[in-house]
């Protein structure tokens, strides 16, 4: 048996992430998947590159119904970047009957409604866009069984809370909430007790990153065009994540 299917895992999911290079689970994979495979409601402190994006993903995947037309699980990104890149993850480890949909601005809204409309098991979104779908009625969240808030403490700095409190008011309660964020502060506690039942908690030591070995790099680009340019970035960065890991000592991507 391998790692992944000793945390409940299923055989198909841990082939696909053999086959990306993947056999070993992160700390935050371990504590956080049980759980939520439970059906639990965590609250989980987690740096980038810990592997969090996994560790939410692959409870929520095994439990999407292909065989229903509802939207059944809501990821909530603080930017249009990462809701893009959970979503390139999504794609890679999905079921071909399983529709994920990225939902954010500077996309044209009647497209996505459109899409919506259509079938999406799986929506990521950033606040301001998928409260603009809810107030137009092109999607409704009252059944989604899994909600995710993911870098909680920079959606709240942002200013989203006003949003997110928008959100959270048109879902039911018969939900499991997870809520991720790198940092634990005082408006994150407050909105875990508000969101979350009974929550599972756990604390990811943070690593330590060799400054002096990274390598910065500067893309200069208009507004217009720096989605395209994320999300070319992010398609390549299969090429080069190797080298990354070995030099920042930062263990899969995920």
């Amino acid at each position: 048996m391998q790692p992944f299917e000793k945390l409940g895992v299923s055989k198909e999911l841990a082939e696909k992430l053999k086959s990306q290079g993947i056999v070993t689970p992160t700390p935050v994979q371990e504590q956080a998947i049980p759980p939520l495979k439970e059906g639990k409601d965590l609250i989980a402190q987690a740096q980038t590159g810990t592997g969090k994006t996994f560790a939410f993903l692959l409870p929520i995947l095994e439990k999407v119904n292909p065989g229903s037309s509802e939207v059944q699980a809501v990821i909530i990104t603080p930017t249009r970047e990462l809701a893009l890149q959970i979503t390139h993850e999504v794609n890679k480890l999905k079921n071909d009957d399983t529709y994920v949909l990225a939902v954010y601005g500077g996309q044209d809204v009647a497209k996505q409604a459109n899409k919506l409309d259509g079938k999406a098991h799986i929506v990521i979104a950033t606040p301001g866009r998928l409260l603009d779908h809810l107030r137009r009625e092109t999607v409704s969240l009252t059944n989604i069984k899994h909600l995710i808030i993911d870098e909680a403490d920079q959606m709240l700095e942002a200013g989203f809370l006003p949003d997110v409190q928008d959100i959270l008011d048109q879902t039911g309660t018969q939900r499991q909430t997870m809520l991720f964020s790198a940092t634990i502060t005082q408006k994150v506690q407050t909105l875990a007790k508000k969101i979350l039942k009974n929550p599972e908690r756990i604390k990811v030591k943070e690593e330590k990153v060799a400054v002096s070995n990274i390598k910065q790099l500067l893309y200069e680009t208009t507004d217009r065009a720096k989605q395209t340019l994320c999300y070319k970035s992010w398609e390549n960065i299969d090429h080069f994540w190797p080298l990354f890991s070995a030099v920042l000592n930062v263990g899969p991507k995920s």
